[in-house]
């Protein structure tokens, strides 16, 4: 009753909110227009991106700022989330934040690596961020190097990691960039520990060791198959939290000695039992479909809790991706069998 009581407000807002989601219905639609400004005309008058779009002319906006566009809305999907929470669901949010530093850390130092001028643009977040996060944009922008973006990140949860990276004067933004993801999911799973309790510890920790679980395989194949990296450089950028994803499965799938080798392990781990379709040329589209059938589940059992919170964020950021993927597509005349493909199935 207590979780009915707390939730039951949350959980109709966000119902409202999820029914200006795209159904499958209008992705087939806006696959099946031919030209950008087409679809970008469809997905302006979208109730989800209405307001975002509103006074814009579409056929001036040029990639970036469409992009930008569309994070937006992600930003004020959280924003409003946060102001009709709660208390103890803004621990949970408090938790989720940080991803959203990342994205402001990895930008400017990709705009430090490729030597060119920081273009993250938050205004339409930047009251709620700077309210919420001790980093300083400004400070961040005006960095030339890491070694000034670290000086001022000092005193910061990010300060260490960092600093550890740049100690190896051979460092590639990829591994800044690796650090932060490691950092970011180890101080997660520590936090949910300290700061949730009862049913919604239980839910966070499926919606989220599923996540880092499949993200492990995932980066053991790439890294070992597709990159060629030693087998102790594969074990230093594994997430260190085991969920249903166990120390021997690791093991198996880092030492295996060919795919056909990776592939057997993979069978034998809890996603190869329990999801028989999660095999290596289909692990993409598994990690989506996966991790939509876990939220699913968890609104199923329980619709009154922070299911629906992680549900919908992971909806809504999919749905961000989904456009910008067949916005692209559209772009270069792919088809609209092969762009719902990439799009849904």
């Amino acid at each position: 009753m207590r979780q009915l009581l707390a939730y039951s407000g949350t959980a109709t807002k966000i119902r409202a909110m999820h029914s200006h989601l795209f159904t499958n219905e209008e992705y087939e639609e806006l696959a099946h227009l031919s030209t950008v400004s087409d679809a970008l005309g469809y997905i302006s008058r979208h109730p989800g991106y209405r307001d975002i779009f509103r006074g814009h002319d579409e056929s001036s906006l040029h990639r970036g700022e469409i992009e930008r566009m569309l994070t937006d809305s992600i930003y004020i999907t959280f924003q409003k989330i946060y102001r009709f929470a709660s208390v103890y669901q803004r621990e949970f949010l408090s938790m989720y934040f940080p991803r959203y530093e990342l994205v402001v850390l990895k930008s400017c130092m990709r705009s430090i690596f490729n030597e060119r001028t920081f273009d993250l643009d938050l205004s339409i977040f930047q009251e709620f961020f700077e309210h919420h996060s001790k980093l300083k944009i400004s400070d961040l922008a005006s960095c030339r190097n890491m070694d000034e973006m670290i000086h001022f990140l000092k005193g910061s949860a990010y300060y260490d990691c960092l600093l550890k990276v740049s100690d190896k004067r051979s460092s590639t933004l990829w591994d800044y960039e690796m650090a932060l993801d490691l950092f970011y999911f180890t101080d997660f799973w520590k936090k949910k520990d300290q700061l949730l309790k009862g049913s919604t510890l239980k839910i966070v920790a499926e919606a989220y060791g599923t996540k880092m679980d499949l993200l492990n395989i995932d980066w053991i194949y790439r890294s070992k198959y597709l990159y060629r990296m030693s087998e102790p450089e594969i074990y230093a950028i594994l997430i260190p939290v085991n969920y249903h994803l166990k120390k021997d499965d690791i093991k198996r799938l880092v030492e295996s000695s060919e795919s056909k080798d990776f592939e057997e392990a993979l069978s034998k781990t809890y996603y190869g039992i329990h999801y028989p379709g999660y095999q290596v040329s289909s692990m993409e589209s598994m990690y989506s479909i996966i991790r939509h059938k876990v939220q699913r589940d968890n609104v199923r059992r329980n619709p009154y809790s922070v299911a629906v919170i992680i549900s919908y964020l992971f909806e809504k950021e999919h749905e961000v991706d989904r456009l910008t993927t067949a916005l692209e597509c559209i772009r270069y005349g792919i088809s609209p069998d092969e762009t719902l493909h990439y799009i849904i199935y």
